[in-house]
């Protein structure tokens, strides 16, 4: 996250050698995330499932008005999803039966853990205002840097009575991709340089993630690591995000 503030600072002082700082504005908003499409799907069979729940969104963006209806903005959009674990239970459960057949009485040791979904934006684009006497109204268009925290999802079948263990987890952390995003927002005045925003975002991406599937037994001192299956899956990432939160002007 350190890093792509700071990427994004970059760019906004960047941009500022070709302007005026002080016609800068900034703004800080935050709100709901709702995923759509296959993000939002629990279906075990389709491999672009997301599993993904409603979460958080976080935007700090910065704008250069070039005219009195068009700007240059930077935004670095932050959201988190929670997993349903359930269904990603169920899910990791099949792709584990032709491998590991679990009676009913050793489901207790079955473990899943599974973090939320995670990721950063880095956008640029042009916003469009309509001015309506002292409150504004945009429309932004963006794209750039999307950089995915992956759930991290690690299903474990470990009976005491055997000298293994199967384990079906992810081999990335991380996934890079381009997003993009569109979306309006309404300016009202609050004070002289400071206005409240609200806004209505939509966000496109994908994130890869790969996995593998061992089994790890133990013969003696010499410990053995079987490599059963491994593939990926490329998830859509699909969401609208409504926030509120304050715009503050330099001049």
């Amino acid at each position: 996250m350190k890093k792509i503030i700071v990427s994004f600072l970059f760019i906004v002082l960047s941009i500022s050698l070709y302007a005026q700082s002080e016609n800068w504005y900034f703004s800080l908003s935050m709100g709901g995330s709702w995923p759509v499409g296959n993000y939002l799907k629990t279906d075990i069979d389709n491999k672009e499932s997301g599993y993904a729940k409603n979460g958080f969104a976080l935007l700090l963006d910065a704008t250069y008005p070039v005219n009195s209806h068009w700007g240059l903005k930077g935004m670095v959009l932050l959201s988190t999803n929670p997993v349903d674990r359930s269904w990603l239970g169920t899910k990791l459960e099949k792709r584990m039966e032709p491998f590991v057949t679990v009676a009913e009485a050793d489901r207790e040791f079955l473990s899943l853990r599974v973090n939320s979904w995670m990721w950063n934006g880095l956008l640029a684009g042009p916003v469009y205002t309509i001015n309506f006497d002292r409150i504004y109204w945009d429309f932004q268009l963006m794209g750039g840097l999307n950089v995915t925290y992956l759930p991290q999802q690690k299903l474990l079948y470990e009976k005491p009575a055997n000298n293994w263990f199967y384990l079906d987890r992810n081999t990335s952390s991380t996934s890079f991709s381009y997003g993009l995003l569109a979306g309006t927002a309404l300016r009202f005045p609050v004070s002289d340089r400071i206005n409240l925003r609200i806004g209505v975002d939509y966000y496109r991406s994908k994130a890869t993630a790969p996995y593998e599937q061992i089994r790890v037994s133990k013969q003696g001192e010499i410990v053995v690591t079987e490599k059963l299956d491994n593939g990926s899956a490329s998830v859509p990432i699909e969401m609208f995000s409504g926030s509120i939160g304050f715009v503050y002007y330099l001049n």
